[in-house]
Parts: C-alpha cells; sequence; structure tokens
C-alpha cells in the first residue's frame, strides 16, 4: 500500500478539523487530476453511489463524466487500488468494482483520523437537526414520497442486505437535508457523511442496530410531514446520538479515544 495522503482528506477538501486554517497558512491547492479523480469517486464511494462488488463507470464513461483524460482516471483509479477501495480486474468481465473493506484495513483507515471524530460528532449534533427542524417547515409532497419509498424498502422482509441498507440510509438522510433549502447545510449533511463513513465501516450488523435505525427514521417521517419542527429535531438529535455512541464504542474497542458527547 501506498503512503501517499487520502485526497480530500480535511473538510471541503482543506484542512483537516484541528489543523489552523489563518491566512498565513493557506497554500494554494495544487491537486493533481488523477488526485481530483481518485477524490471525486471515493466520495462517492463513500456514499454509496456504488455498492461493494459493484463495478465503476468505464473508463470512457468516467473521462466524458468528469471532464479528464484517460491519464487522469487511471491515476485516480490507480491510487483507489493501491489503498484497497476498489479491485482492477481485467478480462471479459474486466473493470474497478468497489471493495467491501475487511476489518483490518478499516483500522488502518482510521489511524490518525479517530482524534478528529470528537469534533465530527460536535459538528453533526449541531447540524442535522437543524436540517430536519428546517425540513418539518420546508418539505414538499415529492420528498415525503421518497422517503416513504426508502422506508418501506428498509423495513422489507426479508431484510435486505447491510450496504443496500447502508445506501438507503444515506439517502434518506440526503433528502432531509435537500428539504431544509438551505445550500450550506446540505453540503454539510454530504461532507459529514464522508468523514463519518470509514467510522460506519466498523460497526456490526445487529439487528438492533438496524431496528432502532428503522424505528427513528419512521419517527422522523411522521414529524416531517405533520409539519413538527421541535419533535423532528428531538428525533434528528437522539437519532444521531445512538449512532455517535456505537461508533465511539467500535472505535474503542479498537484502541482508538473519541469521547461521547452523550450519555
Amino acid at each position: 500500500m501506498t503512503t501517499r495522503p487520502e485526497p480530500g482528506s480535511g473538510p471541503a477538501g482543506g484542512a483537516a478539523p484541528g489543523e489552523q486554517a489563518g491566512l498565513a497558512g493557506v497554500q494554494p491547492l495544487r491537486q493533481r487530476l488523477g488526485e481530483q479523480v481518485a477524490s471525486l469517486l471515493l466520495t462517492a464511494i463513500r456514499l454509496y453511489e456504488f455498492l461493494p462488488d459493484e463495478r465503476l463507470p468505464p473508463e470512457n464513461e468516467l473521462c466524458a463524466q468528469l471532464g479528464v483524460n484517460r491519464m487522469a482516471v487511471r491515476e485516480g483509479l490507480r491510487w483507489l487500488e493501491d489503498h484497497q477501495y476498489i479491485r482492477i480486474q481485467r478480462g471479459r468481465y474486466g473493470g474497478a468494482y468497489v471493495v467491501q473493506p475487511a476489518l483490518d484495513v478499516a483500522v488502518e483507515r482510521l489511524r490518525g483520523m479517530a482524534v478528529n471524530f470528537r469534533q465530527l460528532f460536535e459538528y453533526r449534533a449541531a447540524i442535522e437537526p437543524l436540517t430536519a427542524e428546517l425540513a418539518a417547515e420546508r418539505i414538499g409532497p415529492t420528498e415525503l414520497a421518497r422517503l416513504d419509498r426508502l422506508h418501506e424498502m428498509e423495513m422489507q422482509q426479508p431484510p435486505i442486505d447491510r450496504n443496500r441498507f447502508r445506501a438507503i440510509d444515506v439517502s434518506l438522510h440526503q433528502i432531509v437535508a435537500s428539504a431544509c433549502r438551505n445550500d450550506y447545510l446540505i453540503v454539510a449533511v454530504k461532507d459529514i457523511r464522508v468523514w463519518l463513513a470509514p467510522g460506519l465501516d466498523l460497526l456490526d450488523r445487529s439487528a438492533e442496530r438496524r431496528q432502532e435505525s428503522v424505528g427513528s427514521h419512521g419517527r422522523l417521517i411522521r414529524c416531517l410531514r405533520s409539519g413538527d419542527r421541535a419533535s423532528a429535531g428531538e428525533v434528528m438529535r437522539a437519532h444521531i446520538a445512538v449512532t455517535e455512541r456505537a461508533v465511539t464504542a467500535a472505535l474503542s474497542a479498537q484502541g482508538f479515544t473519541a469521547e461521547p458527547l452523550t450519555g
């Protein structure tokens, strides 16, 4: 595995949480095109736009979609392969396939990142309840219908697999963020999910966690439908607190420290 830093590892590709960002310390961003490609694809993978074992678009499509040349796409794919986010398969069914991270790989990715999770939890606790409150006042019928469909999918019997469940969870939170009608908050919620993804990779697949998540989503949707701003914020606050405790416990089990904000 190479030791190049992860592209876009700090907020909006800038300084990581905790670093000084004064003008004197600002360095112009000089990302190579290949690094930009890697960063964009890594974001899509962490947002579960591509599920584990799913093939990424062919090189020519990526060139067209991203507006870059084939050399940049290949450099970006090479970085993702070196860091075990994808595997390159040759032959008739060849292509770049997303890799399900093994536990040891997920743990290694958190080295140097876990110290920032306390700040990330604080940030999420400030941002996502507010988006839910605003969404309760501004959400439309089309968005509510989409939330209903996603909620029905996550309640399916037999249960859907874990990866599809995570993809639905990401989509649900992004729809709520979109419904708040605040571009800054929408971007913040997306960034939070990207930064949180390595911690979520450590969580177990317990039925209890899934049941809690599904129940919280159902309560949140009811609050949004009724326009109950205060309750929507409280439901979201409780929901993300449960995830915070689970991630904190998972980090602690692997020898990392990220103190929880809640009891």
